[in-house]
């Protein structure tokens, strides 16, 4: 066991008092109440960081949404069936005569390039070069 005096010893060589045990005690709930309120403040600005880029973005579903549904009325209707069978279906009613207009693929305020006129002397025989390159006279007439 141990001796009365050994226990008096620790005692008196213990490093804190219960005062101080309490107030270290104190100062550590206190800190992290103070880190737990900062990281709730800090989470707390985050949430509504994106929301004026998320309405933006609901905004425009909304117009889009607006935009396909009057697409989509007009599409369902007989004037679209008509417009699209006339312009790309090819039909036409009858008593109607289809006109198809040609265009022309050649951009505006150019000039065609007229083709140069064939060389003669691409067609004509190896005797007939030789006699104009000799004589720089015209070729003899057949008969």
């Amino acid at each position: 066991m141990m001796n009365p005096m050994n226990f008096e010893s620790l005692r008196r060589r213990a490093m804190l008092s219960w005062p101080q045990v309490v107030v270290l005690l104190l100062v550590i709930v206190s800190l992290a109440v103070v880190v737990d309120f900062n990281r709730r403040a800090q989470v707390g600005e985050t949430v509504g960081l994106g929301e004026a880029d998320l309405q933006t973005q609901v905004t425009a579903e909304m117009t889009r949404q607006v935009e396909l549904q009057a697409t989509l009325t007009y599409v369902q209707s007989d004037e679209y069936v008509a417009a699209y069978a006339r312009n790309e279906g090819g039909y036409i009613l009858p008593g109607e005569k289809r006109i198809v207009p040609l265009t022309i693929d050649a951009p505006l305020g150019v000039p065609t390039p007229v083709p140069p006129p064939p060389d003669p002397a691409l067609s004509a025989r190896p005797w007939q070069a030789w006699w104009q390159l000799l004589t720089d006279a015209p070729l003899p007439e057949r008969e």
